[in-house]
């Protein structure tokens, strides 16, 4: 039985039409199911050359979670593999090494690398490197996972489909929870993508904002972690002395300057979102105890 892959795609011209023809360059043969969100551009068009499985989400009726469970349920096959329209392949085995991850029978997902492209920026050039990289520094950190470039095991997710009420991190939440049930994720190094955005501030504000939204609702929190102090400020004041320990010896000076408003965008978003987060939680709790 072919592997399928999914792709979620959003008007991703040109970068859309370099995957699809990498995809076609895999040795190992599979089956492509496009998800495709409204695209104006000629996306859907590009997809359309490829595969005759698409699947059309109207404008607004993107839900993250409803779509990943929607995909689950019209492939088949033990292990599904999902990939971002604007995620290149870097070799024509990639499909291949990716589901190599999965020699361990309780590996219930796996991701490979992401590279940036050559116009990122310096900055968000260092923190896809420093996210993954040969996967090293991912230990020091309670959980990391990317469903971008990645591919699930289908017996878990029958156990435990997608959370259809989150806007963000869905694919984060998904594999914490299978970590909880004592199964393992794995990092795959040498499947390697190239995906990157240059965000401007208003942006990363607004997806840090959904990222620490999401966080709130499922990990556990301290007080202490959860505080300004160890959320937001001292994460805050490391990312800079990094960036500048980046950008210095390089000759970066204006991604120097640049590192205190872009993480400090990073600060009030995420811990806005994580602000709000514990709000709704602390309501939905509330509810549930009183309708007890």
């Amino acid at each position: 039985m072919k592997p399928w892959i999914v792709m979620r795609s959003h008007n991703d011209l040109p970068l859309v039409a370099h995957t699809l023809a990498m995809l076609a360059r895999q040795r190992l043969p599979h089956e492509l199911l496009v998800m495709d969100n409204a695209s104006t551009d000629g996306t859907r068009a590009e997809a359309a050359k490829y595969t005759a499985h698409i699947i059309d989400i109207p404008a607004g009726a993107y839900v993250p979670g409803r779509v990943l469970n929607q995909a689950m349920a019209r492939t088949d096959g033990e292990f599904v593999v999902f990939l971002n329209s604007d995620c290149t392949p870097q070799h024509d085995d990639w499909l291949a090494r990716l589901l190599a991850g999965f020699h361990n029978e309780k590996t219930a997902a796996v991701f490979g690398r992401q590279i940036p492209r050559p116009d990122c920026t310096p900055l968000f050039a260092k923190d896809t490197e420093d996210t993954y990289g040969d996967g090293a520094r991912q230990k020091y950190w309670r959980h990391c996972f990317s469903m971008a470039s990645s591919a699930l095991r289908r017996t878990c997710w029958l156990a435990e489909p997608f959370n259809e009420r989150i806007q963000y991190s869905e694919d984060i939440a998904w594999t914490w929870r299978m970590r909880q049930l004592g199964w393992q994720i794995a990092y795959v190094p040498d499947a390697i993508v190239m995906h990157s955005h240059n965000y401007t501030l208003r942006q990363w504000y607004r997806r840090q904002y959904g990222e620490g939204k999401a966080e709130a609702l499922f990990y556990d929190w301290s007080a202490w972690d959860a505080s300004w102090l160890r959320y937001a400020l001292l994460p805050c004041a490391h990312q800079v002395l990094n960036d500048w320990r980046f950008a210095l010896p390089r000759g970066y000076l204006r991604s120097a300057v640049y590192a205190p408003a872009l993480r400090l965008a990073q600060l009030f978003g995420r811990r806005h979102g994580f602000r709000d987060g514990r709000r709704a939680l602390t309501t939905t709790t509330g509810a549930s105890h009183a309708s007890a």
